[in-house]
């Protein structure tokens, strides 16, 4: 029995880059909360955060090394992300590091764009735009270094302004990105509403099925 294709649906969800993929959900999250909100260890929560951080670079890098890129970890390290920073916000929130206007933009950016994608059926990924990379950069330091601020050190004070606004920016260019990609589904969805062969305006276009919608 060839054990190589037994299973090709567990090996495809049960690889190296999925399994560190799920830690970040079932181990880092739970130890970040704990630390912040029971143990109040803002420096180890800060340590852990920066862990939390890495293995989203990590399991990218797994995944294309190991040629180990599946459909389901595409999907998976995009939630894993989403949940990462939502909790990650709620926590820093509920311990009066994190103004509640933050999570809400964030969160009611992420929801207003899901429910577009579904109402439009859009299938597939987005392209990951320069603004985004940035709006990335921003959130993943700000974050960190935000609960860094707030822990007992010489000048922490002057970390946590610089922090904060380093969040604002990410917050703000997160909402932006929501938009830009918002409006690439509408686009694209009434693009392929339209009816074969008919042009904007409703004449036949003799050249349309020659064209990409």
């Amino acid at each position: 029995m060839d054990t190589s294709t037994a299973h090709p649906e567990r090996e495809r969800i049960l690889n190296v880059p999925n399994t560190i993929t799920f830690a970040r959900l079932i181990l880092f999250m739970p130890l970040f909360v704990l630390l912040v909100l029971v143990w109040h260890e803002n420096f180890w929560a800060f340590i852990v955060l920066v862990a939390l951080g890495a293995t989203d670079w990590i399991d990218g890098f797994a995944a294309r090394k190991l040629g180990q890129v599946t459909h389901f970890g595409a999907v998976l390290d995009p939630v894993a992300d989403r949940a990462s920073q939502v909790v990650v916000c709620v926590t820093l929130v509920i311990s009066g590091i994190l103004p509640l206007w933050i999570l809400i933009a964030i969160a009611a950016t992420d929801l207003i764009l899901g429910l577009i994608i579904l109402a439009y059926k859009r299938q597939g990924s987005m392209t990951i735009t320069y603004i985004s990379k940035i709006r990335t950069t921003f959130l993943m330091l700000g974050l960190p270094l935000l609960l860094l601020g707030h822990s007992d050190f010489a000048g922490h004070e002057i970390l946590a302004v610089v922090a904060f606004y380093g969040v604002v920016i990410g917050c703000l260019l997160h909402v932006f990105v929501g938009a830009q990609y918002a409006a690439i589904v509408i686009r694209e969805g009434r693009a392929h509403s339209r009816p074969l062969g008919a042009s904007a305006a409703g004449r036949p276009d003799a050249d349309a099925p020659n064209r990409r919608g």
